[in-house]
């Protein structure tokens, strides 16, 4: 089947039922996309996915993205995920809609759904959770994990909350100016989901109903399964997307209330326009939602005659445009009108009719831009702006496009997704007329739209640290408007300029706002608005100076630059070097996080390493998850394990007290005397994939735990090999260096200071 076949045929597969599935969940990634894509395109019911958080507190194949421009990141990569399959989605945390700094966003690693609901806000979330209820009236809910001990706390408080909100959706004493809702079926998981990270420690519900994902898609060539992942692999930065071989796949679900299944999920719901018209009295309503399902079904039997398609569907148009529904028919008039926008998008394909928008990369608030609407079909477009831009057409085609200097700039971050279109700020309504009967379609532009401010303001750095002693100046770089008064400047307040800071820590003023975007292959540009500050640290921090330290990088690790705003001798080793370069030069040798994984050089010249560690250096690896290129046996020089899954081997409370094994070891005296104000302040957590095991040459230096917890001895250990050693660090240092945690660069130097002043490094 060519590509404009297989188009027409996941356009017409919605056709099929009137039924709609909301799955609620907590992060992008946690949809199941192989059972929504079987929902979508198999039985061509209406699917949602509503999604807590943004996964800005996750972490990054990709690059060294945190925060919310990770959250811009993902967010994109779901809203792809979900157009391979069909899916709708609604966001119900931070965005436009609650603000960026709602309580209800990925905070990182919860152990407990009862944490994670006091920091988001039980009755927020439920309370949200209940309009959107009432808003879609979806016939089936299924929550994406099991509310059991050993599960994520962030999918535990969702799991706990969907389950309230179902209850009080159908409760008409409950007011939120919406008419109550009354869920038909609540699907819980009928599998574990334990795994590299989780370890459910309550078996899962009975299986109830299944599902074959192994089963074979002629029209998309694949099985269910494997158009999941081709979906999950838009999921890019947290490494989703497999290869699956053909086979039986079954997918189980635990049907926890509501209406029986006979054979498959959703059984025993309206699916069809003949259902709702059996809602109705005999009459020409009933009438006519019989002729348009009998129209419909034409056009599915007419695949894939364009032409006969086509017609088909405007056919069905036709009958619903002489639909009058009685008072009371609510539902069934919301339904009907999804209808006529899948009719619409179906036959807009069978005829060939759509648009290109291009729009410049970037707009700016005040600055006019051209966009171009290149439709296929010359029909009446309609270009849709947001309130007070004007676009006037000075060619066939072409828009001069008009901002006022006041427009609110934005990011590409938005508040849902429908495949359907409508979903951006601007786009195009195409309406066209074939055989008597009306039709339209929305058309999106390809990349989020996002605007700048009339006036970019950046200031670079937005993070310093400096030691109490050292003459490095700290100097700031500003364009755009001119530093605030509070800012402590010597002279001109813009350009480049030296700031004077005593010890401690000064947070600036912001100076104005600027738009940050960045593009990637899978998803193409996502942006920020920003304000123009910095945040500068001056603490005491002791370095090692006759440190020479040699960083072996991946694409998240930002080390390197920390240990230059040290002071610290350090540069980057790129794969010449690790191969054939002289490492005799480096005292310290530092593999950033995930490292062994995003470096393949660094495993393939690992005997280079390990022996330059031998014959006196010093091994310094971050964090690495099991799965990072860490092989058993191999990948250290002696052997040491990170734990899996990881909920085990991690503590997410970054106030967890911290004990000092053993208190006069160099790592935790040179040159730095660890004290326990160096733990205070973190944020996120104190570290993940910790070591489970370890050669007993290992020492650990450190032993803490979340609260309740057994006690871990992995997050930092020793050895010595040879004339060297290797010391692991499952700390989360890294977010400890963007909230310029004093702390955490104290460590941080004692970790890359050479063994001895003098000791042997003979590695060519």
């Amino acid at each position: 089947m060519n590509t404009e076949d297989q188009t027409l045929w996941r356009a017409l597969q919605p056709l099929r039922s009137t039924a709609c599935w909301l799955m609620i969940g907590a992060h992008p990634d946690d949809e199941w996309n192989g059972f929504l894509a079987w929902l979508v395109y198999g039985r061509g019911i209406r699917t949602l996915y509503a999604c807590s958080t943004r996964g800005e507190g996750g972490q990054s194949t990709l690059g060294p993205q945190r925060g919310l421009a990770l959250g811009a990141i993902r967010s994109r990569e779901m809203e792809l995920a979900a157009a391979e399959i069909g899916l709708a989605l609604r966001w119900i945390g931070a965005g436009p809609e609650h603000g960026f700094d709602d309580p209800i966003h990925d905070f990182g690693f919860s152990r407990s759904g009862a944490d994670t609901l006091e920091r988001w806000g039980e009755a927020r979330l439920t309370a949200r959770l209940v309009l959107l209820i009432r808003t879609e009236r979806p016939d089936a809910i299924s929550p994406t994990f099991l509310d059991v001990p050993g599960q994520h706390g962030h999918h535990r408080a969702m799991t706990a909350c969907t389950l309230r909100a179902i209850e009080l959706a159908a409760d008409p004493a409950i007011a939120n100016g919406l008419a109550p809702w009354k869920v038909a079926k609540t699907y819980l998981p009928a599998f574990s989901g334990a795994g590299l990270s989780y370890d459910d420690q309550t078996p899962p519900p009975p299986e109830t109903v299944r599902v074959d994902l192994g089963e074979h898609c002629p029209a998309l060539g694949m099985n269910w399964a494997q158009w999941g992942e081709r979906s999950r692999r838009f999921h890019a930065s947290q490494g989703m997307g497999r290869e699956l071989a053909n086979g039986p796949r079954p997918f189980k679900l635990h049907l926890a209330s509501g209406l029986p299944d006979i054979s498959q999920p959703m059984d025993g719901v309206a699916h069809h326009l003949t259902d709702l018209a059996g809602l109705l009295a005999q009459g020409p309503a009933a009438r006519i939602l019989l002729q348009a399902e009998n129209s419909m079904a034409q056009a599915l039997a007419c695949y894939p005659n364009r032409a006969r398609v086509a017609d088909s569907l405007h056919h069905t148009l036709g009958f619903l445009a002489g639909l009058t529904l009685p008072d009371g028919a609510d539902d069934i008039a919301r339904r009907v009108a999804l209808k006529r926008r899948q009719l619409g998008r179906a036959a807009a394909i069978a005829h060939g009719i759509s648009a290109t928008l291009e729009f410049p990369e970037t707009l700016r608030a005040g600055e006019p831009a051209t966009m171009a609407v290149t439709p296929a079909a010359r029909s009446g477009v309609q270009i849709r702006l947001p309130k007070g831009w004007h676009a006037t057409e000075h060619e066939l085609g072409r828009y001069r496009l008009d901002i006022p200097a006041h427009a609110a700039p934005f990011g590409t971050i938005r508040d849902s997704y429908d495949p359907l279109g409508g979903s951006d700020v601007a786009g195009v309504v195409i309406r066209w007329s074939h055989e008597g009967s009306e039709a339209m379609t929305e058309i999106d532009p390809a990349e989020r739209l996002c605007l700048a401010p009339a006036v970019q303001t950046r200031v670079t750095p937005q993070r310093v640290v400096r030691r109490t002693e050292s003459n490095t100046p700290i100097l700031l770089q500003l364009g755009g408007e001119m530093a605030p008064a509070s800012w402590p400047i010597k002279g001109a307040r813009t350009g480049t300029f030296k700031i004077i800071v005593p010890p401690g820590r000064l947070d600036l003023e912001p100076a104005g706002r600027a738009l940050t975007a960045s593009r990637n292959a899978h998803i193409g540009v996502t942006a920020l608005i920003e304000d123009a500050t910095a945040s500068i640290l001056r603490a005491n921090i002791a370095i090692a100076h006759d440190s020479c330290v040699g960083v072996i990088a991946g694409t998240t690790d930002e080390t390197l630059s920390w240990l230059h705003q040290l002071d610290i001798a350090a540069e980057p080793i790129d794969d010449e070097t690790l191969a054939h370069g002289n490492l005799a030069r480096f005292t310290t040798l530092l593999v950033g996080i995930f490292g062994f994984g995003q470096r393949p050089a660094a495993r393939r010249h690992r005997d280079r390493i390990i022996t330059w560690t031998h014959e006196g250096g010093s091994l310094v690896t971050m964090y690495h998850r099991p799965e990072d290129g860490w092989e058993e046996g191999r990948t250290p020089p002696l052997w040491m394990m990170p734990g899996r899954p990881s909920l085990r081997w991690r503590v997410t409370d970054p106030a967890a007290p911290v004990s000092l094994l053993a208190p006069d070891h160099p790592l935790l005296t040179t040159p730095n005397i660890i004290i326990p104000s160096d733990w205070d302040g973190w944020v996120r957590e104190r570290g993940l994939y910790f070591a489970s095991g370890w050669d007993p040459a290992y020492v650990p230096l450190l032993e803490l735990c979340d609260p309740g917890e057994t006690l871990l001895r992995g997050a930092l250990l020793a050895a010595p090999f040879g004339a060297g050693r290797h010391v692991h660090v499952a700390l989360a240092l890294h977010h400890q260096f963007r909230a310029l945690v004093p702390g955490a660069f104290r460590l941080l130097a004692n970790l890359v200071a050479p063994i001895t002043a003098g000791h042997s490094r003979s590695v060519q």
